[in-house]
């Protein structure tokens, strides 16, 4: 496939018309806004930055608010809960400007308000109940207190309300007061402490604290209650009774309001595609009269793009990139590959002008995924999970891709399951021999007799029959996986070999990527003429040395650089031993997935044992599946960065960036808006 050409665009609009022209570009969903520089416009006019601060200050608040009533309302509403929900979304499809102008915008915006004071409301009233929760559980020790708690305090003389120690004696206490008039009365016990009132002279106040401290005297505070400790507690009963009653109130409210939550989702993508229209319209230059707009389009939309601008006073120029700017990067593969370009922005973006190496990457990672989580059982669930889960749970865009790459790669690990003979490991077998034909003698060995299919793929050399099976034959399956990276390496070199030969490269392209072919061509036909296949490799060999070093023109120098060129034969094998890894993988999911049988039908053909067998397989092939899918992802990928595009690749690209309304929650309506109809405002 390939990257987008990119036009350059550039508009001159009157001022007023700025925030109409920026929302009419972001729903076309095709433009990328550059900040435009004011310095670098070429004319006597005093330029500055569109200065639309107070006004993103504003829209962020108004974002802010809607963001926070929003979770206020979804518990009381019917919307999808849990993990899942944050992959996937249920799109409400909205005209934005009619949205306003029926008044569900207002409605919505009331809804807001009244959410916000009942949050408001219901925090106060929870940490009115905390407070007053608290205050009833310190009144417990007390209610057997008969004088008021506001009444401790006479002319002559004062009670102390507090708690000692749980093991201290009365007598204690009375002892360290008796150098003072002071009398304590114990007015209950429990295990963390007791509860005593402590009456004085005010005059002895010092000598009292004093003895009190002695003996571990924690004071009381009831300030500002009046009455007794039970009259306070009963009141407190009302209170909360008070309390429930206004909490059941606005519950009762959330759950009315709760039926408009579609419309404060709604509102929040409006409020949010204000604030994006306002980042957007920073980024423009402005005089008094006039701004400026910079970005990029992608070529095949041009016409698009400039049907919109046509209805619009202004001026505007499109052209192609010139030397020294760097264009956005856009993809355009087809559906298959466009399900790898997450994939390859992992590792980088290509340079605008180069190749997309999206398909070709495509194309071998399903085949070295399927090689290295080869099994039908796994594959399988691949495939459901890829193709169906997004279909079920109506997952965003980025988030289908995802699980349609997985998808793809459960079809080439299905087949090569069949080839290789993984059916949830040896489950097959294992059920044969442990289960169905348990006790009667039957092994493995007949098993397998009997049932070849699911032991893969066998071949014969040489009148012996060969088993590609990666548990039995690992030597087989060792020298498919280097055969599989042979390919894969010689394909990077291919396309190296076509983007020299595009540039009209034609020496590099036969003598940097041809002779190392001659050479890998010498090498196979070592094993079938030993002659022939030396004289090749020293034909090969002799291009290197003679143009590796063409660009030095010391002949010395230009010698040694060719015989240094050699060694990168050392490269080429340690790249193939890369793909050794893919034994490795397979041996793994294999292994553990036959550990994971032999523990799950252990047990026999027992009601225990069939219980114990769906327990066991259910848990241990889901940790196998999600363990290997982790590894042959990272793997898989680490062959494509390191190996594959080592050859080729030319990074460095930014990604395209389209200025584009919030669709969180909601779609936009895509077509153009009728004559004499403008988009909401910033306000």
């Amino acid at each position: 496939m390939s990257v987008s050409s990119m036009k350059k665009l550039s508009v001159l609009a009157p001022t007023g018309e700025a925030d109409a022209l920026v929302r009419r570009l972001m729903r076309l969903r095709c433009v990328e806004i550059r900040t435009v520089d004011p310095q670098s416009i070429e004319d006597d006019t005093a330029w500055a930055r569109n200065d639309c601060d107070e006004q993103r200050v504003e829209a962020e608040r108004r974002v802010a608010d809607v963001a926070a009533a929003i979770p206020v309302l979804e518990p009381y509403a019917n919307v999808p809960k849990g993990l899942l929900s944050s992959f996937s979304k249920r799109l409400i499809n909205i005209n934005g400007s009619a949205f306003e102008k029926t008044g569900s915008y207002a409605a919505a915006w009331s809804v807001v308000k009244e959410a916000l004071e009942i949050k408001a409301g219901m925090i106060e009233c929870q940490n009115e109940d905390g407070r007053i929760g608290a205050l009833r559980t310190s009144l417990v020790p007390w209610l057997s207190y008969d004088a008021p708690l506001n009444d401790t305090r006479t002319e002559l003389g004062e009670v102390w309300l507090g708690s000692l120690p749980p093991q201290t004696r009365l007598s204690t206490v009375i002892k360290a007061l008796r150098e003072t008039h002071a009398g304590v009365e114990e007015v209950s016990r429990d295990a963390d402490a007791v509860y005593v009132a402590v009456m004085f002279l005010r005059t002895e106040e010092s000598e009292v604290n004093r003895a009190l401290n002695g003996v571990g005297f924690l004071r009381s505070s009831f300030t500002g209650l009046s009455g007794t400790p039970r009259m306070v507690y009963e009141q407190t009963a009302k209170q909360l009774d008070e309390i429930e009653n206004r909490m059941q109130g606005y519950l009762d409210r959330l759950n009315t309001l709760a039926v408009l939550i579609d419309d404060l989702k709604v509102l929040y993508d409006v409020e949010m595609t204000s604030l994006y229209a306002a980042q957007n319209k920073a980024k423009l230059a402005a005089t008094e009269v006039c701004v400026a707009l910079e970005g990029w389009i992608p070529a095949d939309r041009e016409a698009k793009v400039t049907a919109v601008l046509d209805k619009f006073h202004c001026a505007y120029e499109t052209r192609d990139p010139v030397e020294g700017e760097e264009p956005p990067i856009l993809f355009k593969n087809n559906g298959y590959a466009s399900n790898f370009e997450w994939v390859v922005g992992m590792y980088s973006y290509p340079q605008y002008g180069t190749f997309d190496p999206t398909f070709i990457m495509g194309i071998f990672y399903l085949v070295i995924f399927g090689l290295m989580f080869a099994d039908v059982g796994y594959g399988a669930l691949l495939v459901l999970a890829g193709f169906l889960g997004p279909k079920i749970l109506h997952t965003k865009p980025g988030m289908t891709r995802t699980l349609n790459m997985f998808g793809y790669c459960g079809i080439a690990c299905t087949v090569f399951g069949v080839i290789f003979g993984g059916w949830f490991g040896d489950l097959p077998y294992a059920l044969l021999t442990n289960m169905i034909h348990a006790g009667e003698g039957y092994t493995l060995e007949m098993a397998k007799a009997d049932y070849p299919i699911f032991n893969g793929l066998v071949f014969t050399i040489s009148g012996n029959p060969v088993s590609v099976n990666p548990l039995e034959n690992p030597m087989a399956f060792l020298i498919v996986s280097l055969a599989m990276g042979a390919v894969h390496l010689i394909a990077g070199m291919a396309v190296k070999f076509h983007i020299l030969w595009k540039r009209k490269d034609y020496v590099g392209a036969i003598f940097d990527i041809g002779a190392w072919w001659i050479i890998f061509a010498g090498i196979g036909l070592i094993f079938v003429h030993n002659i022939v296949g030396f004289v090749t490799i020293g034909v090969g060999a002799a291009m290197i040395v003679a143009m590796a070093g063409r660009a030095n023109k010391n002949p010395i120098m230009r010698f040694a650089m060719g015989l240094k060129g050699l060694y990168d034969v050392v490269s080429y094998a340690s790249d193939l031993l890369s793909y050794s890894r893919i034994l490795a993988l397979g041996l793994a999911a294999g292994v553990i997935a036959q550990v994971v049988n032999l523990m799950a039908t252990m047990n026999g053909p027992t009601v225990g044992g069939f219980v114990m067998m769906v327990f066991v397989m259910l848990i241990g092939h889901l940790l196998n599946m999600a363990i290997n899918l982790l590894g042959s992802f990272v793997h898989t990928s680490r062959l494509q960065y390191l190996e594959f595009f080592n050859k080729f690749y030319e990074d460095g690209g930014v990604p395209f960036d389209p200025a584009e309304p919030c669709e969180e929650y909601s779609t936009v309506e895509t077509a153009e808006m009728p004559d004499g109809v403008e988009e909401p405002a910033v306000r």
